[in-house]
């Protein structure tokens, strides 16, 4: 497919311009514009595409690389991965931050308790850091009328120096509270499974120890991809409904903004 010239900004409001490089290619990847195993433009044609340095284009590529989109081939050059089926689905941050809004109007926060201690095993491994590595904690019940629907813990590193408070939780969706601080965030993954209440979350939620319970993970990323915030939260099965809506349009890629999860 033949593309006209895409001059990226890079405006102070804007992300820096190997991210808008990168988001662009990546798009057309997901929308089949390149298939598995099609050869990407050369370094100077993207240069020219994108009127920007090959510094840039190279930066923007190792971003594809990182998520397995791309491969480089020594002398031959870059081609989109075979394995590009195992690539997560594509949502909108805005469409989640826009439901997680509606949650905040339908319901309230209820045993806030913030702390600062180190990060536990599978907290580090998600934000890449330490187990010496301090984190801010923050945990809360999530009540519709008197009946607890959900209980969400929020780690963030200490490192990035900022500070956490209740008017926080209770003003902002929390994949939104850094943004509100001064960090440009690039995305987020979303991950929803299932899993069993513990003793801490079936006493918060008033269930039996055991009971299968809805498991959400969001892990938000800086624009150089760097973990900077998880969200764990933990939902009664029976108020969480995860409805996406699968667009099919005939000749082109489905692009559909996919709705996120949310409670009931």
């Amino acid at each position: 497919m033949r593309k006209k010239h895409v001059v990226v900004d890079d405006g102070r409001m804007s992300p820096p311009r190997y991210v808008q490089a990168y988001t662009a290619l990546r798009d057309w990847i997901q929308q089949g514009v390149y298939l598995q195993g099609a050869q990407l433009p050369s370094e100077p044609e993207l240069c020219k595409l994108f009127g920007v340095s090959r510094i840039t284009v190279r930066a923007a590529v190792e971003l594809l690389e990182k998520e397995k989109l791309v491969i480089r081939k020594q002398g031959r050059g870059t081609f989109v991965s075979a394995a590009i089926a195992d690539v997560p689905s594509r949502g909108d941050f805005a469409e989640l931050v826009r439901r997680l809004r509606q949650l905040d109007a339908k319901s309230s926060l209820k045993d806030i308790e913030i702390v600062t201690r180190q990060a536990d095993e599978n907290t580090a491994r998600d934000l890449q850091i330490s187990t010496e590595d301090m984190v801010i904690q923050a945990s809360f019940t999530r009540m519709r009328g008197n009946k607890p629907i959900g209980v969400t813990l929020l780690s963030i590193p200490t490192h990035l120096g900022i500070a956490l408070t209740e008017e926080d939780l209770r003003n902002s969706p929390a994949p939104t509270i850094l943004q509100g601080k001064g960090y440009d965030i690039l995305g987020a993954h979303q991950l929803i499974g299932a899993t069993l209440a513990d003793a801490r979350i079936a006493e918060a939620l008033g269930i039996n120890i055991g009971a299968p319970i809805v498991h959400v993970r969001l892990l938000v990323l800086d624009l150089f991809s760097k973990p900077i915030e998880l969200l764990t939260a933990y939902y009664l099965a029976e108020s969480y409904v995860h409805h996406v809506f699968l667009a099919a349009r005939p000749g082109a890629a489905a692009n559909a903004t996919v709705p996120a999860g949310s409670p009931a």
